[in-house]
């Protein structure tokens, strides 16, 4: 990249290895403004962290759907309003009111406590799954691990059947798919057809869940009653249901084990030491999180004429904070393109954000990755890309980094005799 204005994010070949622009950025322009949206990329951590922690002047209600070209298509809105309800702020894209009345129900449930009650379940998943693939030499990673875990995790904690998992996953993606700013305008249709499916499976859950509750989020959510005793509508519901718990609940854990999966691939030395150390494991974790946050970019909006890095900015001009970026910046990380199992604060990454709008989920992703690497390190030692196959590739997306296939062989561990 000779200048960073050859750098457009929105280029999906751009988007299967940012870094090096990133990079190019963070030296010579941290605050950009990408030509082609307007919006302003924002790549260095300290940067990223003075504007997360003033909320208040840098709010985050940001709609990437509405950025779209075009808008939110009316075809959009009438499927919604004629056969479902249109959703509402996911909990990350929200300010205050709103956002306080949900995240005080959400962080409730994502408590250490209870991920430390959940841990079980989540191993059991790990373990079960690889079993169905003893004797397999070469998976497709991403379909057979990295996908189904974490929505069999959130699947058991919502308390739906495991057997509508392949249609949660089909769900799941209709949702996220139109935040990425890369869908046509006839794929958003067809998403929000999907999505309209998913609210009236979920609307009937609902229903049996008022007439019979049971242990599971869902009856959590229609129990809930907020400071001033006021419940969820059923709009609120939909919402919360399949954007804040199922789509946030998995996506973004899926795209981290994969990437995981990729890096120690990549990296043969920092496998081997977790393999002979396993207490590693939740720093390896820490630096998948980091070098290939699942969450590369979130947006924030001026709420007032501004100045930063000496840019004078409008009201209403448009911030997109770069996760990707800033956790690899060599200001503030050592080495940063490197997996380090020994950095002094593992866990200083921005990859679940910070302050009004930290991740609430975050303790249960941490535990769903090290449940994997756990799982799989006792039963693997040696991973590479199989033969043949095409190279590892990512979904186009302004705000994920799936993996949309991972080839991958491996090889059990030898077991010493007793």
């Amino acid at each position: 990249m000779s200048d960073e204005s050859d750098f457009d994010i929105m280029d999906p070949a751009v988007q299967q290895c940012p870094y090096e622009g990133y990079k190019q950025l963070r030296r010579t322009a941290p605050l950009y403004q990408l030509p082609s949206t307007g919006f302003h990329l924002v790549t260095q951590y300290d940067l990223a962290r003075e504007i997360i922690r003033a909320p208040d002047a840098f709010p985050s209600s940001v709609s990437p759907m509405a950025l779209s070209d075009d808008g939110i298509a009316p075809e959009i809105l009438a499927i919604y309003e004629s056969e479902g309800w249109l959703p509402l702020a996911s909990c990350s894209t929200s300010d205050p009111p709103y956002h306080s009345r949900v995240r005080g129900f959400l962080e409730k449930l994502f408590t250490a406590e209870r991920v430390r009650a959940a841990t079980p379940m989540i191993d059991q998943i790990a373990e079960t799954l690889l079993d169905e693939l003893e004797g397999q030499t070469e998976v497709e990673f991403v379909r057979a691990f990295a996908h189904p875990l974490p929505m069999m995790v959130i699947a058991d904690l919502l308390g739906v059947p495991q057997s509508d998992i392949g249609q949660f996953k089909i769900w799941s993606d209709a949702i996220v798919e139109p935040f990425s700013m890369m869908a046509s305008r006839e794929r958003r249709i067809e998403c929000a057809q999907l999505v309209v499916q998913m609210q009236a499976y979920f609307a009937d859950m609902v229903a049996e869940r008022q007439r019979q509750p049971r242990d599971d989020l869902i009856s959590d959510a229609i129990a809930y009653r907020d400071s001033d005793d006021v419940a969820f509508t059923m709009q609120e519901l939909m919402t919360i249901i399949t954007i804040d718990l199922l789509a946030s609940g998995n996506e973004t854990t899926t795209a981290a084990i994969g990437s995981g999966m990729k890096l120690l691939i990549e990296d043969s030395s920092a496998l081997a030491e977790i393999v002979t150390e396993p207490a590693l494991i939740p720093r390896l974790a820490e630096e998948i999180l980091r070098l290939e946050s699942p969450a590369q970019g979130m947006f924030r909006r001026c709420a007032k004429d501004s100045t930063l890095q000496g840019m004078s900015l409008a009201e209403g001009e448009l911030l997109n904070i770069r996760f990707g970026a800033a956790n690899r910046d060599e200001q503030q990380f050592a080495n940063p393109d490197q997996i380090d199992l020994h950095r002094s604060k593992p866990g200083g990454h921005l990859a679940f954000g910070m302050g009004r709008h930290v991740c609430v989920g975050a303790a249960l992703a941490r535990q769903e990755i090290i449940s994997t690497f756990r799982a799989i390190t006792q039963r693997y030692d040696q991973f590479w890309l199989t033969p043949g196959c095409d190279e590892p590739c990512y979904q186009p997306s302004l705000f994920g980094r799936n993996l949309l296939t991972l080839p991958i062989s491996w090889s059990p561990r030898q077991r010493k005799p007793s």
